[in-house]
């Protein structure tokens, strides 16, 4: 994907275009009548639904505790470096093992991303993690040249065991679809369709199982 920001509005459009309403708002909490979700209470008020899809990546935890489960999910911050209008680097993906980097030519410019760091959500981004990238990509690329840099920092959803969290909780029509680690983009289609299964009483043939979302026990 050359644009991922292209890509996230699309699918946008394509939600929009089939009938799908995009509400902003910060949730607060649950409302669960008899175990079952009846409600989410945001800061503009109570939406009324059936069902829920939490997919909010690291933000997920104090929601599913809200619910009264304890999951041990970290952020495992990643940071990137897009060289834009860049000359002397690689025409297609290509994963730098020495570097502990992946080069990937973008709409925007050469992304050069990697990097693990633990270091909470609130924390503001370090600079030795991306100047480590920078020297790796000038020591990949020696011929590289740019007419800008732009840095970035994003959090990776890690549960403690390394597996997402996919399924519904217990029968409280609340379902969860996050926990991707560093594959979110290439897991989430997937996670999409067996959740959209699960919901429409159509769970497939796949065991989920193992990414069960109670599997951490209560809070």
């Amino acid at each position: 994907i050359r644009d991922p920001g292209g890509y996230v509005a699309a699918l946008d459009q394509a939600f929009t275009q089939g009938g799908g309403t995009i509400m902003k708002a910060e949730v607060k909490d649950f409302d669960l009548t008899g175990g079952t979700v009846a409600a989410v209470q945001t800061d503009q008020g109570a939406v009324a639904c059936d069902d829920i899809v939490l997919a909010t990546g690291v933000w997920s935890k104090p929601l599913m505790a809200k619910l009264g489960l304890s999951i041990p999910l970290e952020t495992e911050r990643g940071y990137h470096i897009i060289f834009g209008d860049a000359t002397g680097g690689p025409s297609r993906p290509t994963m730098i093992a020495s570097g502990k980097f992946v080069a990937t030519p973008m709409a925007q410019g050469l992304r050069c991303a990697g990097i693990l760091e633990f270091g909470g959500l609130d924390a503001r981004p370090s600079k030795a993690p991306l100047a480590l990238l920078r020297r790796q990509a000038k020591a990949a690329f020696p011929n590289l040249t740019a007419t800008s840099e732009v840095e970035w920092l994003g959090h990776r959803p890690a549960p403690s065991d390394s597996l997402p969290l996919i399924g519904q909780i217990g029968t409280s029509r609340v379902y969860t679809a996050f926990g991707h680690h560093h594959i979110g983009l290439t897991g989430g289609p997937k996670t999409g369709r067996l959740v959209a299964g699960l919901i429409m009483g159509q769970p497939g043939n796949t065991d989920i199982r193992p990414y069960a979302p109670q599997r951490f026990g209560k809070g």
